[in-house]
């Protein structure tokens, strides 16, 4: 997050188009990195608005008040957005995120609930079957009957991948 944009939001009466800019922008990474940093600007102006402080948004020249803020929250943003701001107990709806590759590792993005997640390799028994994390390759042992998904141990001690191209389940080094 620009430092600037954050001590912005701390100090200024007037949000600049730049900050206004910045936090719709979140939404279309949709990368929890992302939603935590507006998140952070969006608590310090609600907690400036609660204190009395009149701040102007540079773009549609509001004063906002907390119904107005709110308002604009609900507006611009997703409700898990919303709900990390205003914390709300009860949230109208789930919200998912799914793995995404990165250089440092994985990342995690608002996804929608249909994504899948695991894909089915074979099944064990009645009980059990091998499936793997399609973003990771990583191999879990998911228990039908109680939908819970242990790590496939090698004999070695060692996490597995699995190979689609050669359909074997390899030790990760």
């Amino acid at each position: 997050m620009d430092n600037k944009l954050f001590e912005q939001a701390k100090n200024k009466d007037i949000l600049s188009k730049d900050l206004i800019s910045f936090l719709l922008e979140t939404m279309e990474y949709s990368k929890l990195s992302f939603i935590n940093d507006a998140v952070e600007i969006l608590k310090v102006l609600k907690i400036r608005i609660e204190r009395g402080d009149k701040i102007t948004d540079e773009v549609s020249n509001k004063i906002y008040t907390m119904d107005e803020f709110k308002k604009f929250v609900k507006e611009h943003f997703s409700t898990y957005i919303y709900g990390q701001v205003f914390d709300t107990a009860r949230w109208n709806e789930k919200t998912y995120f799914s793995l995404r590759p990165c250089e440092e590792g994985y990342e995690l993005v608002l996804s929608d609930k249909n994504r899948k997640v695991y894909k089915w390799i074979s099944s064990l028994n009645e009980k059990f079957s091998l499936v793997y994390m399609i973003e990771t390759k990583v191999v879990y042992i998911k228990n039908i009957k109680t939908k819970n998904y242990s790590p496939f141990i090698s004999e070695n001690g060692k996490y597995c991948r699995y190979d689609e191209t050669v359909g074997k389940i390899i030790e990760i080094k």
